[in-house]
């Protein structure tokens, strides 16, 4: 196949499908468009949506170049690879099936719910002969590796601090991002963070030591170890604004990479630089990801940035980071619980992440759930059946594995 920048990969008639269907499958898919030929084939699969994501492709005039499905694909020896892109709680079920019927595939973060799950899909990868990526796509950014590069010259690096905030109104690629509200925040985040943590201080394991618990799970603070250097993280959901900061302290200097808008800039001491001056010259990440996985997909060369390792890492980290965030919420849920008045939005919160791990609930029935919980909670203050409740999410996960 040849591809849209003039560069050639294996013969590949570019017949690739995603499964999902929410705002980041649709991006996915349009960006496709830019990639794949006209002579192939781009379809998006969603149970659940396909409606939304047909008039979003209408709204967009890609409705005569992509094919929407309410099923997955019902021939997939058609096809030359997948793209899964569904909610997290689903990415083990996609992907087992494409790997199943031998299809290259290439799986948004999280790999899976638990660091198992991850490992029972790289396993069967590797038994079934298939391409199998984890979509690091950060990797794929010009100003971390730029970053890194600086990184890589100091010899005396003693501590790290990264923030990653999220409004609660966003626009991202000409559309409202929302986020899955069933899925932790370290669940959703730290694929990204664990993989630009890794990138810019290579060879060291991520552990994560302690947790602080704030406004219902929507504010954390971690921190973690990546070998022997102290890492601060702090992660935030419907904050003020949106940012993504790295600091690094070294032994006689500063450095700071905020990509919070893309490419960002690159501090140094005094010095502060363009995170990528050349940008338009080249392609976006994700771009260069997508181009990097249809390539291998087509017997081509394996790109070391689309490693699952790199996902099963995270996966490892979320594990340890769900222990602690355990632990913190439920006596966080004792105390609001006995509260009186009404849920305020950080109960609404915490209790809305738990009551739809399985799968959302209209507002009406998340309203309806709230209240039945709190009445029983009031009822019969039991810190049994609260346990139980906020552990049953890393049993459902143990249980797909």
């Amino acid at each position: 196949m040849t591809f849209s920048s003039g560069v050639d990969a294996p013969s590949c008639s570019g017949r690739v499908a995603v499964i999902g269907g929410g705002r980041w499958a649709c991006v996915l898919a349009e960006k496709l468009c830019e990639i794949v030929p006209q002579s192939g084939r781009i379809s998006v699969h969603s149970r659940h949506n396909a409606e939304s994501v047909a008039k979003w492709m209408a709204e967009h005039a890609l409705e005569d170049r992509i094919h929407v499905s309410s099923d997955w694909p019902r021939t997939p020896a058609e096809l030359d690879a997948v793209i899964v892109a569904n909610a997290a709680r689903d990415h083990e079920t996609a992907v087992d099936w494409a790997l199943d019927a031998g299809i290259h595939v290439l799986v948004e973060k999280p790999i899976a719910m638990t660091a198992n799950g991850a490992q029972h899909l790289a396993d069967r990868a590797r038994r079934r002969g298939v391409r199998f990526a984890a979509a690091n796509v950060f990797l794929f950014a010009s100003f971390v590796e730029k970053f890194a590069t600086l990184l890589s010259r100091e010899k005396d690096i003693r501590l790290v601090r990264l923030r990653w905030m999220d409004p609660s109104d966003e626009t991202r690629y000409g559309d409202s991002k929302r986020f899955d509200p069933g899925l932790p925040i370290f669940s959703d985040w730290l694929p990204h963070v664990s993989s630009i943590l890794g990138a810019l201080l290579p060879g060291r394991p991520h552990t994560c030591e302690s947790l602080r618990f704030l406004r219902g799970g929507a504010h954390l603070e971690l921190e973690l170890l990546l070998g022997d250097i102290p890492c601060s993280v702090e992660l935030v959901r419907n904050g003020e604004r949106r940012q993504r900061v790295v600091e690094v302290a070294a032994s006689d200097t500063a450095l700071q990479l905020d990509f919070t808008v893309e490419p960002g800039t690159i501090s140094c001491g005094s010095t502060t630089l363009d995170g990528d001056p050349d940008r338009s010259a080249h392609e976006s990440p994700l771009a260069l990801m997508l181009r990097a996985f249809l390539c291998w997909a087509a017997r081509g060369k394996f790109d070391t940035r689309l490693d699952t390792e790199i996902g099963l890492r995270a996966c490892r980290l979320i594990d340890q980071t769900l222990t602690l965030y355990n632990a913190a919420l439920l006596p966080w849920l004792m105390t609001r619980l006995t509260r009186p008045g009404g849920a305020d939005d950080d109960l609404r919160y915490a209790l809305g992440e738990i009551l739809q791990f399985r799968g959302l609930l209209s507002a009406a029935a998340l309203d309806r759930e709230i209240e039945r919980l709190r009445a029983r909670f009031a009822h019969a203050p039991d810190t049994g059946w609260l346990s139980t409740l906020i552990n049953a999410r890393a049993v459902s996960a143990e249980e797909q594995s």
